[in-house]
């Protein structure tokens, strides 16, 4: 399997592209961004939600159902960024969905062949390399999918498996992506900063904004597995210290069995997970610069907040 990091890529300002951009999941929080950074005209699947903007294309359907005309969607489009995952409020029904989403993108990867699109980006998650404890984990390290991943992963192998055959397409692992109304809401917005399990565990995060403008930096690159720059990496007690001082609160200690009584075990599983990514920037990504960067990055998230 091709694996590339940011370090292979050429870094500055983004050029435009030309052509249209069939973008899937533009409502939801890693996609709406993805077209708001948009540098080319987009053609949107609209599902449940809206997808708001005021420049783009809008085609109706679902990529679940018999009635999927992915081929269709696609027709004159030069690339294509798929960000939608189907999900699901509990385990059972995770797994349901993954196994529907399998068959669905096998359908989206026979279109794509038969189609005249020039590149093919998908977005996974990093829960897929399982928990690494101290590893630096690279692109071409094992998979071995934990938390929600272990659902996700049947859905996402096809992708995989189209790769690993030779197919055109370039798959994003994102890790802890931060942002207004992610995850970091539910767990750090609420009555307690939580340190879990003593805090050890490693996180690598990534603002939203800048998983958008690497995934359109990577429109043209060669086929392969990529991870985004990094904001920053940092054990999670750090994370939690840090958000605690800018919240002006202490932290509170909780173990994963407390965390798996309120959400469940898949997000238990997430949460504890030591996932070390290799960005390609060496250990620029664990420096007090990019401490800084990450501490500005949460206090433009609270201020935000109250407006």
């Amino acid at each position: 399997m091709l694996s590339t990091t940011f370090g292979d890529l050429m870094t500055g300002k983004l050029e435009p592209t030309t052509g249209i951009t069939f973008v899937t999941g533009g409502s939801g929080f890693i996609g709406s961004r993805i077209i708001q950074a948009s540098t080319t005209d987009i053609r949107a699947l609209v599902h449940k939600r809206d997808v708001e903007s005021d420049k783009i294309d809008r085609v109706y359907g679902n990529l679940l159902t018999e009635q999927n005309q992915f081929g269709k969607w696609i027709d004159g489009v030069r690339s294509v960024i798929h960000s939608a995952r189907p999900s699901s409020g509990n385990a059972i029904g995770r797994y349901w969905i993954s196994r529907r989403t399998r068959k669905a993108t096998g359908k989206m990867i026979s279109a794509i062949k038969n189609s005249n699109i020039s590149s093919t980006i998908v977005l996974h998650g990093s829960l897929s390399y399982g928990n690494r404890d101290e590893d630096l984990v690279s692109t071409n390290s094992e998979l071995n999918p934990i938390g929600y991943s272990k659902a996700y992963s049947i859905g996402e192998k096809p992708w995989l498996d189209y790769l690993d055959s030779g197919g055109d397409v370039k798959i994003v692992r994102a890790p802890w992506v931060i942002g207004p109304g992610s995850w970091f809401d539910m767990l750090y917005r609420g009555d307690i900063v939580p340190v879990v399990e003593g805090g050890s565990h490693w996180m690598s995060l990534v603002s939203v904004e800048s998983l958008a403008d690497f995934t359109w930096s990577i429109v043209d690159a060669r086929p392969g597995v990529y991870h985004p720059p990094l904001l920053y990496r940092c054990r999670q007690s750090e994370f939690a210290n840090l958000v605690g001082e800018i919240r002006g609160m202490e932290t509170t200690e909780i173990s994963s069995s407390d965390i798996a009584r309120k959400y469940g075990k898949m997000v238990s599983e997430s949460i504890s997970s030591s996932i070390r990514i290799d960005d390609g920037n060496s250990m620029v990504s664990e420096s007090e610069y990019s401490n800084q960067s990450l501490r500005n990055y949460l206090i433009s998230l609270f201020e935000d907040s109250k407006t």
